[in-house]
């Protein structure tokens, strides 16, 4: 049986074009992971800092125009930091957010400083989505130096940022998720269609030599029972919760309490999500719709007009499927096992922001065009997407007012 599954393991790796003389594994290493699916990036760039001790180090070392604080403890005990840039919102409501959508009067829970205008991002939901994480730490980067980690500058988020009153940033909410993959960066495996697989395994996780649990079906297991698998994956917490569809009314893990505890106390108008999972074939950065029946009616009438800013922006760019700007920037209908409840729509409806999920391409394989041939994806592609849509994503929410102009302009009799 051990032969089959070590031929089995070859031929994945053969098809992958994997050499099988990665290195190795930490001798600590809990799992029986297939080691072709280990193999790291031998010319990693010095814009990816993406473990969970480089991106803490970074934070403390790096910070000073903004404030940073650990805010919450992972469920397997490790610290979460936020960073912060503006004057948090001062004073209280009358009533709960609830209370205050039923009204339209979002000020009755925001408090006296509802005009002010916060943007919140979070990253490392799920551990190994590595994109979101190293767009976070660039975004940190230029919010300090007018540059991101390659030497590129970007004035216009250093404007927009002076501009705002507040941004609060999270860039690794699950660090029990991303300290079990033991390597900085994947190698590059190519556009084949088995070239995914090495990625899905790492994230979703999997069984017997290699088989991926899969997503969305890793979705029926929450909490996840570790035992019962060969790798958990990276999406689930040290307690196996899969943070992105927590018993969130119930008993949410530590994480989820956190995020409910900054929400609360910071009460942004946007938040984005920054996750890894676009389609084969569209491999391109791209929003997600809210859940339709937890979202306020007239926060998805906001994400529309944020959905066409955002995509207009990276259409000219050059970094979505097409250069029609009409096309790509036409917001999706809902597809299925998309825009279903999550922790974006708890979040939402805990503190009333417009809480989105952005999903990048993974640097380590490429989709394809719909003609079949390779989509450029490279890192330094990924790093310029996600500043993008931060950028773009700022700029809508100050020239369009946050909350407390959305609640005039957007409300429908």
């Amino acid at each position: 049986m051990k032969a089959v599954k070590q031929m089995i393991l070859l031929a994945a790796a053969a098809l992958m074009g994997i050499s099988c003389s990665e290195r190795s594994v930490k001798s600590d290493f809990p799992y029986d992971v297939p080691q072709a699916y280990l193999e790291e990036a031998e010319d990693i760039p010095p814009f990816w800092l993406a473990t969970t001790d480089e991106v803490n180090d970074f934070i403390k070392k790096t910070v000073r125009k903004g404030s940073y604080e650990q805010v919450g403890t992972s469920a397997g005990g490790r610290p979460i930091y936020a960073v912060t840039y503006g004057v948090p919102r001062q004073g209280k409501g009358s009533t709960t957010y609830s209370g205050a959508s039923v009204i339209n009067k979002p000020e009755t829970y925001r408090g006296p400083d509802n005009d002010k205008k916060v943007y919140m991002a979070i990253s490392g939901v799920h551990g190994f989505e590595l994109e979101g994480i190293v767009g976070s730490i660039n975004l940190i980067s230029v919010l300090e130096t007018g540059r991101d980690l390659n030497g590129t500058q970007w004035s216009e988020i250093t404007e927009l940022a002076r501009q705002l009153d507040r941004i609060v940033l999270i860039p690794l909410v699950n660090p029990d998720g991303r300290d079990r993959v033991p390597i900085r960066m994947e190698s590059f495996k190519g556009s084949a269609p088995a070239a995914f697989m090495a990625h899905e395994y790492l994230n979703t996780g999997g069984r017997d030599g290699g088989k991926l649990l899969g997503w969305p079906d890793c979705k029926e297991y929450i909490p996840l029972d570790f035992s019962s698998v060969e790798f958990p994956g990276s999406y689930p917490n040290d307690a196996g919760v899969n943070i992105m569809h927590d018993d969130f009314f119930g008993h949410p893990q530590p994480e989820t309490r956190m995020l409910y505890e900054i929400t609360e106390r910071e009460k942004p108008d946007l938040m984005l999500n920054m996750h890894t999972g676009r389609p084969r074939n569209n491999y391109f950065i791209g929003m997600l719709p809210p859940c339709e029946s937890s979202c306020d009616p007239i926060l998805m009438r906001v994400w529309e007009d944020l959905y066409r800013s955002v995509h207009t922006e990276l259409t000219l760019y050059g970094l979505q499927k097409t250069n029609n700007v009409e096309l790509e920037s036409t917001p999706p209908r809902r597809q299925e096992g998309i825009g279903n409840f999550n922790l974006n729509s708890a979040i939402g409806l805990h503190c009333g922001a417009l809480v989105v999920t952005v999903e990048d391409g993974s640097h380590g394989y490429t989709g394809v065009y719909d003609d079949g041939t390779p989509v450029e994806h490279t890192p330094l592609k990924s790093l310029k997407s996600e500043l993008l849509v931060h950028q773009e994503s700022m700029k809508f929410l100050l020239t369009t007012g946050g909350l407390g102009q959305w609640s005039k302009d957007y409300f429908v009799e």
